[in-house]
C-alpha cells in the first residue's frame, strides 16, 4: 500500500513539473516572444516615443510660424466673410450690441449719473461703428483678422513651454534631418552632416518623401489652426536614431529589460523542469501522467466525435489566444475584447494560469485518446458509444419489429404536421375549421400516446418494485402492439423471478437439511468412538469385554472413514474434478460380478430377486470401478430400503444405440413426492437415519452417470421405487 502510494506521489510530481514546465514555454514565447529575440526598436513603447517626437518635430520645429511670418500669410475672401458673420448677420450684431447696454444705460439714466450714460452710450456707438466698418471695408477686416492671428498665436506660442521641454529630452535619442520642399530650407539637429558627407550608423531611421508639417500639428484653436494650415509646408527628410543613442531616456525601455531577463530567467526554469520530469519518469519507468479517475471516467463516457470536436475547439481558441497575446502592449496593461482591461499583474497570473489550464487539458486529452487507439477494447466501447454507431443502431432499429422507433417517429412526425397546419390556419383566420381538425385528429393522438405512456410507466414502477426485492404481479397483456409484447416479457420474466426464489427457498431448506444430515451422521459413529473409548480407560473391565468394546470402535471408525471417503468422493463428482479411465467393458458382466459380490447378503435378505440380461455382450466404453461403484450403490440401497419379502427386478437391455439399465424394487419408508430431492447429498429414505449409510449413494452414483454422457432418471409410483440408466453402446 505504501509503494503504491509513493508510485502515485511521484507520477504526479512528474505530471506538475511536466505541466508546469511546458506552461512556462508557452507562456514565455508568447508573451515575452518580443522583448526575448526581438529589439527595443520593434516594441510599442518605443514607437510610442517615436510617434510622438514626429509630432513635436512638426509641432515646434517645422510648423513653427515667426511673428513676420504670420503678418505675411494671405486672407481670403472665406477668412473675411467669416470673420464678418462670426456673430451672425449685420443686424443681429447691432442688435445684439444695442441690447448689451440697454439696461445699463437705462438704469443709469434712472439713477440720473450722467456720466455713467455717457460713458456706456460712447462704448455702445464705438462697438457699432466698428461692426458697421466691418461690412464697409475690406481692408479693415484684413487688418482686422491679421492682428487677431498674431495675438493668438503668441498665446499659442507660450503654451508650448512643456512640449519643449519634453521634445529637448526625445532629441536625445531621435534625430531629424528636413528639407523644405518649398523653400529648400534645412530643418536638423545632426551637426555637419553637409561638411562631413558620411551616414551615421543607425539603429532605427524613417525616410518621408512628403510630410505635410500640417497633419501631424493637431491643434483644436480654429485661428490658429488656419494659420498653421497656411503656413505648413512639405518636408523630405528622414527620423533615426543612432547606434550609440541612450535608449534608457525613453519611456519603457527598463520594463523591456526587465520583461526581457524575466523571459530568459522563466524559460531556463520550464526547460530545467521539463528535463527533471523526463529524468525522474525515466528513472521511475513513469510512461504517462498521473490519471485522474473522476474526470477520465467522466471523459471516456463522451462520444468520440465530440472528444475530437473539443480539442479541436480548445486547441483552435488556445493558439488563437496565444496570437492574440503577442500583438498586446504589456508596457501597462493586458487588454481583451472580451474581459475588459486588467492590472499588470492580474493580467499576467490569469494569462499564466490560463495556459497552464489548457496545457494540462490538451495533454491529457491527448494522452486518454492515445491510449483508446492503443487498446483494442477501448476502441471498441469507444466505437460502440460513438454517435455515428448509435445513430446506425437507431435506423437500423427503425425498421426491425415491432417497430418501436418508427412508431415513435411517425408519431412526433403527425404532431409536428398537426402544428404547422394549425399555425398555418390561425394565419388565415380558420378557426372553426382549426379546432374540427384538432379535434378528430390531434386528441385521439394525444390520448393514444398518453395511454401507451401511462402503461409503459406502470411497467418500469413495477419492474422497480421487483428489483427492489417486491412481489411480482402480472401486467395485462391486450393487444399485439408493443406495449403488450413488453407486458408478455415482463410478465414470462417474473415468473422466472418466482420460480428462481421458489428454487432459492428450497435450496436454503436442502442446505439447511444437509448440515443437520452431516452433523448426524458424522456425530453418531465419533460419539460411539468417545463413549467405548471412555469405557476401554476404567479399570476392571475383563478381556472379553475389551475385546468387544474394540472391535465396536473399529467398525464405527470404519464407518465414519467410509462415511468421509464418500462425501469426498461426492464433492469431487459434482465439480467434474474426476478423472475417468475409461475401456471397453461388457456391461453385463459388469453387473454379474456386482450382484455376486451381493451374493451372500441376498441370499440372507428375503427379498426376490429377479434378473434380465441378454444373451450377447453389451460393449460400452467406461471406467469400469466407476459403473461397478454405482451397481453396489444400488444393490446396497434396495437390500437397505427395500420392503420384506417383496420381488425386485433388474433389467438390462439394448435400445437403439444406447443400453438401459432398470433396477425396481418396492420401498419399506414413505419417500413423498419430491423425487429430485432423493439426488441430494446425505437424503436417505431412512428419514430417522436409524440404517446404516451415508445419504451420498444416488448422489454419487448421478454424478458418475453425468461424467460418462449417459441418463440417470429416478421414478417414484407410490412405494414402487424405479432407477433407469442410460449409456451409450460401443459399435
Amino acid at each position: 500500500m505504501a509503494t503504491k502510494w509513493k508510485n502515485n506521489t511521484v507520477a504526479k510530481l512528474v505530471t506538475g513539473l511536466l505541466i508546469v514546465g511546458l506552461s512556462l514555454l508557452v507562456f514565455v514565447f508568447s508573451t515575452g516572444h518580443n522583448a526575448m529575440f526581438g529589439s527595443f526598436e520593434k516594441t510599442d513603447a518605443f514607437m510610442s516615443s517615436y510617434y510622438d517626437f514626429q509630432h513635436h518635430l512638426a509641432l515646434l520645429k517645422l510648423n513653427y510660424p515667426f511673428k513676420a511670418t504670420v503678418e505675411k500669410l494671405p486672407v481670403t475672401d472665406s477668412d473675411i466673410h467669416e470673420f464678418r458673420y462670426r456673430y451672425g448677420s449685420l443686424e443681429k450684431q447691432l442688435a445684439n450690441v444695442r441690447g448689451q447696454y440697454k439696461d445699463v444705460i437705462a438704469k443709469a439714466e434712472k439713477n440720473n449719473d450722467k456720466d455713467v450714460v455717457s460713458y456706456y452710450k460712447k462704448e455702445q456707438s464705438r462697438k457699432v461703428k466698428a461692426i458697421q466698418q466691418n461690412f464697409k471695408s475690406d481692408q479693415h477686416v484684413v487688418k482686422q483678422i491679421r492682428d487677431e492671428r498674431v495675438e493668438k498665436m503668441d498665446e499659442y506660442d507660450q503654451s508650448l513651454d512643456e512640449e519643449r521641454q519634453h521634445f529637448k529630452q526625445l532629441t536625445k535619442v531621435f534625430h531629424y534631418d528636413f528639407v523644405n520642399k518649398r523653400t529648400g530650407e534645412r530643418m536638423t539637429n545632426v551637426r555637419h552632416v553637409a561638411d562631413q558627407g558620411t551616414e551615421t550608423p543607425t539603429r532605427f531611421e524613417k525616410k518621408f518623401t512628403d510630410l505635410s508639417a500640417y497633419q501631424n500639428s493637431g491643434n483644436s484653436d480654429k485661428i490658429v489652426d488656419r494659420v498653421l494650415k497656411l503656413s505648413a509646408d512639405d518636408y523630405q527628410g528622414r527620423i533615426f536614431v543612432a547606434e550609440n543613442a541612450p535608449l534608457k531616456l525613453l519611456r519603457g525601455y527598463a520594463q523591456y529589460q526587465s520583461e526581457k531577463n524575466t523571459g530568459f530567467s522563466l524559460l531556463v526554469l520550464g526547460v530545467l523542469m521539463i528535463a527533471a520530469a523526463l529524468f525522474i519518469g525515466f528513472k521511475r519507468s513513469i510512461r504517462s501522467l498521473a490519471d485522474i479517475e473522476l474526470i477520465h471516467h467522466w471523459y471516456a463516457r463522451i462520444p468520440i466525435e465530440l472528444r475530437l470536436i473539443f480539442f479541436a475547439i480548445e486547441s483552435y481558441i488556445f493558439l488563437g489566444i496565444l496570437e492574440m497575446i503577442k500583438g498586446q502592449n504589456y508596457s501597462s496593461s493586458y487588454y481583451f475584447g472580451v474581459i475588459g482591461g486588467i492590472g499588470f499583474s492580474a493580467g499576467f497570473f490569469s494569462i499564466g494560469l490560463g495556459i497552464a489550464v489548457a496545457v494540462a487539458t490538451l495533454l491529457y486529452q491527448v494522452q486518454w485518446l492515445a491510449e483508446m487507439l492503443r487498446d483494442p477494447l477501448k476502441r471498441q466501447v469507444c466505437w460502440n458509444n460513438s454517435i455515428v454507431k448509435q445513430t446506425g443502431m437507431i435506423f437500423q432499429e427503425l425498421l426491425r419489429p415491432p417497430f418501436t422507433v418508427l412508431k415513435v417517429l411517425v408519431s412526433l412526425a403527425a404532431l409536428f404536421l398537426l402544428g404547422m397546419f394549425t399555425m398555418f390556419c390561425f394565419v388565415y383566420n380558420v378557426f372553426a375549421f382549426t379546432l374540427f381538425i384538432l379535434f378528430c385528429t390531434a386528441m385521439p393522438l394525444m390520448w393514444f400516446i398518453l395511454h401507451r405512456a401511462a402503461q409503459l410507466n406502470r411497467i418500469i414502477k413495477q419492474a422497480e418494485v421487483v428489483a427492489a426485492g417486491g412481489d411480482p404481479i402480472d401486467f395485462s397483456t391486450h393487444g399485439k402492439g408493443t406495449v403488450g409484447r413488453l407486458s408478455r416479457t415482463i410478465n414470462q420474466m417474473q415468473g422466472g423471478i418466482r420460480s428462481s426464489r421458489h428454487a432459492q427457498l428450497k435450496s436454503e431448506r436442502l442446505k439447511t437439511e444437509l448440515i443437520t444430515n452431516v452433523s448426524h451422521d458424522l456425530r453418531t459413529p465419533l460419539t460411539s468412538i468417545i463413549t467405548y473409548n471412555d469405557l476401554l480407560r476404567k479399570p476392571g473391565i475383563s478381556e472379553s469385554e475389551r475385546h468387544d468394546y474394540v472391535a465396536i470402535i473399529d467398525r464405527k471408525a470404519k464407518r465414519l472413514k467410509r462415511l468421509i471417503d464418500d462425501l469426498f468422493e461426492a464433492s469431487k463428482m459434482a465439480s467434474g474434478a474426476v478423472e475417468l479411465t475409461k475401456t471397453k467393458v461388457d456391461l453385463s458382466e459388469l453387473l454379474t460380478q456386482a450382484l455376486a459380490e451381493y451374493d451372500e447378503a441376498i441370499e440372507k435378505s428375503s427379498l426376490k430377486f429377479r434378473i434380465k440380461t441378454p444373451d450377447d455382450r453389451i460393449p460400452v466404453n467406461v471406467d469400469g470401478q466407476k459403473i461397478w461403484r454405482v451397481f453396489d450403490n444400488l444393490i446396497g440401497n434396495i437390500l437397505k430400503y427395500s420392503m420384506e419379502g417383496t420381488r425386485v427386478y433388474i433389467e438390462l437391455e439394448k435400445k437403439q444405440n444406447q443400453t438401459v439399465i432398470t433396477f425396481k424394487n418396492i420401498t419399506k419408508y414413505e419417500l413423498g413426492r419430491n423425487v429430485d430431492e432423493l439426488f441430494e447429498r446425505f437424503k436417505r429414505g431412512d428419514a430417522s437415519r436409524h440404517t446404516e449409510g451415508s445419504g451420498l449413494g444416488l448422489a454419487i452414483a448421478k454424478s458418475i452417470i453425468d461424467l460418462h454422457d449417459g441418463i440417470f432418471e429416478l421414478d417414484l409410483d407410490g412405494d414402487l421405487f424405479k432407477v433407469m440408466i442410460k449409456l451409450p453402446l460401443v459399435s
